[in-house]
């Protein structure tokens, strides 16, 4: 950043210099913040509150027992503990099927996992007692509405259910023992029934007269499957033997290959047919010591080996499935034998089974009337337990919450994140800035270089200057539209970059009086920095004050000057010093220009646009410099002097090549042009070097592209505000209409 004291317009030309690098950094901050936010959401929680009423119970029946077992500590804190505790807890998890119903407590506390499901659920609950009432608050939190609506409303029918249990508890207990009692009564009467269903099944029988006469069909009709089963294990064993004889070797693939699952033998052994039956062939022409019968041979001998390999992998597995087989055979006759011994052993205990009938049949009997009896007690108890009087009831169920209660702070986050960013960004904005090695004010470039600043060119820009805009009538496309950001002293005179020029030009007129400089070097320490376009209108300018004006294009790598006037390129420079032409028939004039897209009507209103002269580059040399540097090209820029009052060379880049540095040391000064904030300040200094090691003489700097937020001194010297050529009764209108645009400049400067 350039040294110098900053007030409050360099602030504002840095913040509006690096507007979108701190709205970028504020943008990424707040995206950040915003994801942050996203990720770091906690999951909604949502809470249902159930109210229900504690009120002790007055009846006679129990003035007694609430006398005796009256406590202090008996309060709602108590009851709200109560709520909470094991026995409630799994009534509503029971309530929500989120433990079977089935289980008793004591298989609850021996499942891990239904411990931490009520542990879990003990922590969804909370229970606080309304002051001076006798309301107490369930409240249940839960991930999703229902589910806390559900939980709340299920613990408070719990809590309900059990305290009237506490409450009935002899009743409860009665009952809970003749459930007990008719749970084992009626799994007793079961048995017997399965006992005797099943001592059919076993036996197959609907009477015992039928089961004798099935025993013995159904032991010889085991005695023939087993001595089928027999001759089948000697079938098997005489194969197993058959196979592991050496003579098998040549039946294998006609009796078992078929059996062993590989059908690729008989594909190989049919290709090892066509190999021979093909060698038979051959060998009528051919002998045996012929190529393509040993190739033939070679081929038959690798798929004989592996027509042998598969065989003998098919007689294993063939002998490894009978194995098998005679395994399977060997453990069906054993199961055969097992059932002929049971058969005969069922024959044998034919009365014991009489008597184990008749047994089963007494035991349904009397577990019948037991069940009978057992359920009318119960039923008489459930009775007696329905007229206990009830001391909690629930006075309001739990509703579905609408809203969540940790509702995520997004918002805020994303604010203190851009706020956070806005503030690193101008931070870093301004930490750039100090880092920014380039130049950016005339105090800096004059004192740095030790040259004076002789042109202030701003950025050219339609949309703050309207006057460069092209006619309306104009081809976008044309080639008069390609050419007018180049021309503008000639297309847009009365532009503030045209008057820039101007200024330009009048600053060279009096330094080349002082130095007698009619020989300038336009150059620029790299590309892209306005050398050309500079040269151009300085030679336009300083024509149209009627001195007769050659523009000479000396950039013979890159020449562009030709295609900004719409001329033809050779023959040029490069013919005149190769001597195929003479410089004068290489000039061109008014009327070139005239011919070319131009035209007639825009040079006629130019005045003394005849005093300029152009001579091109002509065809490209393969040695710029070489050429440059000749004897030839020193007599050139002499008679140049002699008949032109001025002489323009638009040079190359100095930093790049060597030639602008060799037309330095033969004419009479080099103006350097300047892109502001483009080049570091190191370059800028090492190509003034440059031209001083060769004896060029530097006469100024032009500063090219200036705007506001990048050249304070733009700003504030305030010449642009200036309108040339205006008609009469427009000034006093122009006067108003700069500080109205620069107000809303400024304010559009933030977000352009």
């Amino acid at each position: 950043m350039p040294q110098y004291d900053l007030n409050l317009r360099d602030y504002w030309r840095i913040l509006r210099k690096r507007v979108w690098s701190v709205a970028a950094v504020t943008a990424a901050f707040g995206a950040l913040a915003l994801l942050f936010a996203e990720v770091q959401k906690p999951d909604p929680l949502y809470r249902a509150t159930a109210v229900v009423k504690f009120e002790r119970t007055t009846t006679l029946a129990n003035l007694l027992v609430d006398s005796m077992a009256f406590s202090q500590g008996d309060t709602l804190s108590t009851q709200a503990a109560v709520i909470r505790s094991f026995p409630v807890l799994e009534r509503a998890a029971k309530n929500l099927r989120l433990i079977p119903s089935g289980l008793d407590s004591e298989a609850i506390k021996q499942n891990p996992m239904h411990l931490q499901l009520l542990t879990d659920l003990r922590g969804q609950i909370a229970a606080t007692p309304e002051e001076n009432t006798t309301l107490i608050n369930i409240t249940a939190t839960a991930r999703e509405p229902n589910d806390a609506a559900r939980t709340a409303t299920a613990v408070a029918q719990a809590y309900q259910e059990e305290n009237g249990l506490q409450r009935n508890r002899k009743i409860v207990e009665a009952r809970r023992f003749i459930e007990e009692q008719l749970r084992d009564v009626t799994a007793r009467l079961h048995r017997a029934e399965d006992g005797i269903r099943g001592l059919k099944e076993a036996r197959g029988f609907v009477s015992l007269a039928d089961e004798t006469t099935a025993s013995m069909t159904r032991l010889a009709a085991l005695e023939t499957e087993h001595d089928k089963i027999r001759r089948d294990q000697d079938e098997v064993a005489d194969q197993i033997r058959a196979l592991q004889h050496p003579a098998a070797a040549d039946i294998l693939p006609s009796r078992i290959l078929g059996e062993a699952g590989d059908p690729g033998i008989a594909k190989l052994t049919g290709a090892l047919l066509d190999l021979t039956l093909e060698r038979d062939n051959l060998l009528v022409t051919l002998t045996p010591q012929h190529p393509q019968i040993r190739d033939l041979d070679g081929r038959i001998a690798a798929m004989r080996e592996g027509l042998d390999a598969r065989i003998r992998a098919a007689r294993e597995r063939s002998i490894q499935d009978l194995r098998i087989r005679s395994q399977t055979l060997v453990g069906r006759a054993a199961a055969l034998e097992a059932q002929i011994r049971s058969v005969r052993e069922a024959r044998r205990a034919l009365p014991d089974l009489s008597r184990q009938y008749a047994q089963l049949q007494r035991e349904v009997a009397l577990n019948e009337t037991l069940q009978s009896t057992l359920r009318s007690k119960l039923q008489e108890v459930q009775i007696k337990e329905r007229e206990q009087v009830d001391e909690v009831s629930l006075v309001r169920p739990a509703t579905v919450p609408g809203a969540p209660t940790n509702s995520p702070q997004t918002a805020g986050k994303a604010i203190a994140g851009l706020l956070i960013g806005l503030t690193v960004g101008l931070v870093l904005a301004f930490v750039v800035e100090s880092l920014d090695t380039s130049i950016g004010t005339i105090q800096d470039v004059e004192s740095y270089l030790e040259v004076p600043v002789l042109g202030l060119i701003p950025l050219i820009d339609p949309v703050k200057d309207p006057l460069l805009a092209p006619p309306e009538d104009e081809d976008d496309t044309g080639p008069l539209a390609r050419m007018r950001p180049f021309l503008i002293s000639l297309l847009s005179p009365r532009s503030t970059v045209a008057e820039a020029y101007r200024s330009l030009r009048t600053n060279v007129e009096f330094l080349s009086l002082e130095k007698s400089a009619k020989a300038i070097c336009m150059t620029s320490a790299s590309l892209m920095e306005g050398k050309t376009t500079t040269a151009i209108n300085l030679a336009i300018s300083i024509a149209q004050m009627g001195k007769k004006t050659l523009l000479v294009e000396a950039d013979l790598r890159k020449p562009f000057l030709h295609h900004a006037f719409g001329l033809p390129r050779d023959p040029g420079l490069t013919e005149v010093i190769v001597g195929n032409k003479d410089w004068r028939e290489c000039l061109r004039t008014t009327t070139d220009l005239m011919l070319g897209p131009l035209g007639v009507d825009t040079l006629m209103s130019t005045p003394n646009i005849d005093k300029l002269y152009v001579l091109t580059s002509g065809t490209p040399p393969p040695n710029p410099a070489e050429f440059l540097n000749s004897q030839r090209m020193t007599d050139l820029i002499a008679g140049f002097r002699e008949e032109f009052d001025v002489v323009v060379f638009d040079c190359p880049p100095i930093l790049p090549v060597t030639d602008a540095a060799i037309l330095a040391s033969k004419t009479d000064g080099t103006l350097i042009v300047y892109r502001v904030g483009k080049i570091a300040r190191s370059a800028l200094k090492r190509a003034k070097t440059l031209l001083e090691n060769v004896r060029g003489r530097v006469l100024g700097v032009v500063l090219t592209g200036l705007k506001a937020e990048t050249s304070p001194d733009y700003e504030e010297l305030q010449y642009y505000r200036y309108i040339y050529g205006q008609e009469p009764g427009q000034a006093d209108r122009m006067r108003v209409l700069p500080h109205r645009r620069s107000v809303l400049d400024r304010v559009k400067g933030l977000f352009s």
